[in-house]
């Protein structure tokens, strides 16, 4: 038998298992486990992609479906919120289809109406009164997209200050566990050798090493950096061009964040960030080309780019390329759309895939690798770092006295695209 729950009704549920679907397959459904005070209780209680199981293992994503064991549930969850979002467009674009079943029992046919521009939208509350558990029908969009909602119950979005260059990076925030904001290298290979001194620049550096240091390979043609691969050294030619592709159906941006032998950092991007304006060059130097389309683009096939082009002077120690999910309001999975870099000389060229990145579509930006200006030719190096979820701050680059450059992720300014800055 099957029942409707209109939008704000309720019915009392046996308190056994629950299935929850939702229709099209390509929505993303999540759950939060909420206190009494209505927030939750860390980040562990935020069930997504990357996180499929609740602490208590009462709460899991099941393919496309979400399964509740309600009697496993803990005693300190007062209410299950089920959400859903988008990678791409609104869900008043869609006809949204919403189903909860009850065990062996009874099936409730969940309306959902009256949505326009919002990217995700709360589906359904599963929540506890006077020892039984009810199911409430909510509807309620986000424009605002998973940043809003993980606002609104206690998930606190990433909005850490711009640390100054060489100091301590702030704490994490408040429900985040703390993670690692250093690029550690991939090998434990010796750093590779520095730059030329420049006559006055105040961040002191070694003398450089006659030759390439050691697990550096020297392959040639086209050489994709899987996870642990060496650095590889290219001959250097008058034009270096970075490409970051992905398959076309979303939308995505690329900046690049050039590291000069003084210290200072370029940004070299068409959209601006807090306190750095839009620039999509530096000088004659580094020029960004905007995006490209290659195959079937119309009907979902190829893929799409950006080039970013580089001249290496003598005045730029290394290239920082990112990637960026540029989709308005929402969310795009660099696992889903399976984005790469790719650095060419002309003849040869060093391809790093996103291959390790995580089902999140809440991850917007991505740093595969990094690209040193060496006196010995164009030396490259895998990083393939993310974001935390939710986190429009871009990374921070930092000049070492040995000449090596520390990236953190998310130190550095706020992205000034997305129309509600989130």
């Amino acid at each position: 038998m099957s029942r409707v729950i209109s939008k704000g009704g309720n019915v009392t549920v046996a308190g056994g298992q629950l299935r929850v679907s939702a229709a099209p397959a390509d929505i993303d459904l999540t759950v939060l486990c909420l206190r009494a005070d209505g927030k939750v209780g860390g980040d562990d209680d935020f069930v997504f992609y990357n996180q499929p199981v609740s602490p208590d293992g009462a709460v899991r994503l099941a393919g496309a479906a979400i399964e509740i064991d309600l009697p496993g549930v803990a005693a300190n969850t007062d209410r299950l919120v089920v959400a859903a979002s988008l990678d791409t467009g609104s869900f008043g674009g869609i006809a949204l289809h919403v189903v909860i079943a009850e065990g062996e029992g009874e099936t409730y046919d969940l309306p959902i109406t009256g949505l326009g521009t919002e990217t995700t939208v709360v589906l359904a509350e599963v929540y506890r009164r006077s020892g039984t558990w009810k199911i409430r029908n909510v509807g309620q969009g986000y424009a605002s997209g998973p940043a809003g909602l993980a606002t609104d119950f206690g998930i606190t979005v990433d909005d850490a200050p711009d640390p100054a260059p060489g100091g301590t990076p702030p704490p994490p925030a408040a429900g985040y566990p703390p993670r690692s904001t250093v690029a550690p290298p991939q090998q434990p290979a010796p750093p590779p050798p520095a730059p030329p001194t420049p006559p006055s620049g105040p961040v002191p550096h070694p003398t450089p090493a006659a030759a390439a240091p050691p697990g550096v390979d020297f392959s040639k043609g086209a050489v994709t950096l899987t996870k642990g691969a060496p650095p590889v050294l290219l001959e250097k030619s008058p034009l270096v061009r970075m490409r970051v592709a992905w398959a076309s159906g979303t939308d995505y941006e690329a900046y690049a964040l050039v590291v000069l032998t003084d210290g200072s950092v370029v940004h070299v991007a068409t959209f601006p960030a807090a306190g750095i304006p839009a620039d999509p060059r530096y000088g004659d130097l580094v020029r960004h080309l905007g995006d490209r389309g290659r195959g079937d683009i119309r009907r979902g096939g190829g893929q799409t780019e950006e080039i970013i082009e580089v001249r290496l002077a003598p005045e730029i120690v290394a290239v920082i390329p990112v990637a960026y999910s540029a989709i308005n309001n929402g969310t795009g999975s660099f696992h889903k759309y399976r984005v790469t870099l790719s650095i060419e000389n002309g003849a040869d060229s060093v391809s790093i895939p996103a291959d390790q990145a995580k089902k999140s579509s809440w991850i917007f930006t991505c740093v595969p690798g990094i690209v040193y200006n060496r006196p010995e030719g164009v030396l490259i190096e895998r990083l393939e770092l993310y974001s935390r979820r939710f986190s429009e701050h871009r990374p921070a680059a930092i000049l070492q006295p040995d000449g090596r450059v520390e990236v953190r992720m998310d130190k550095g300014p706020v992205n000034r695209f997305k129309a509600d800055n989130t």
